[in-house]
């Protein structure tokens, strides 16, 4: 995919289209698939916290007529990301997690971020990442999904 489609896709302004204006986030070992359309495009927001052997958090968009190609990824929870040699910001360095991954043409996903960045354009302050539903809520936000406010978000486990 081209730098400036990705880039277009991103920052579409998108609306969510979940029925009943609520989110149940899933507990720990559950996933959760939000859906969002834009002028021309529909969206899948997946909300993973399905960890194996360790707790897992990580927020994705894709396109659905690509789903295979991650467009954001914002991993919580989760090892460091070793980046690849390019020429990109962060090129050949280990990002801890938290990190937000954003789509590149040549190298998909596998590139991360370290938040709180401007290349990441993803701020959270120390108390939000205590809150799995600000971060939610940010995350949201930097897909540009304008409706946030219109649903109300319920959780019944801890994030950690």
């Amino acid at each position: 995919m081209e730098f400036q489609t990705i880039q277009s896709l991103i920052h579409s302004l998108k609306r969510l289209i979940e029925d009943n204006n609520i989110i149940k986030l899933p507990n720990p070992k559950e996933q959760l698939q939000l859906n969002a359309l834009s002028r021309n495009n529909k969206f899948i927001i997946d909300v993973n916290r399905k960890g194996n052997k360790l707790p897992k958090f990580t927020l994705q968009l894709r396109e659905s007529n690509h789903k295979d190609f991650t467009l954001l990824r914002l991993d919580i929870l989760g090892p460091d990301h070793p980046n690849p040699i390019g020429d990109f910001p962060y090129s050949g360095e280990v990002i801890p997690c938290p990190h937000l991954h954003i789509a590149h043409p040549e190298f998909g996903s596998s590139i991360a971020y370290p938040l709180n960045t401007e290349v990441a354009e993803f701020f959270l302050s120390d108390e939000e990442m205590k809150d799995i539903i600000s971060i939610l809520r940010l995350f949201l936000r930097r897909c540009n999904i304008g409706n946030i406010n219109e649903y109300r978000y319920i959780i019944q486990n801890e994030l950690f």
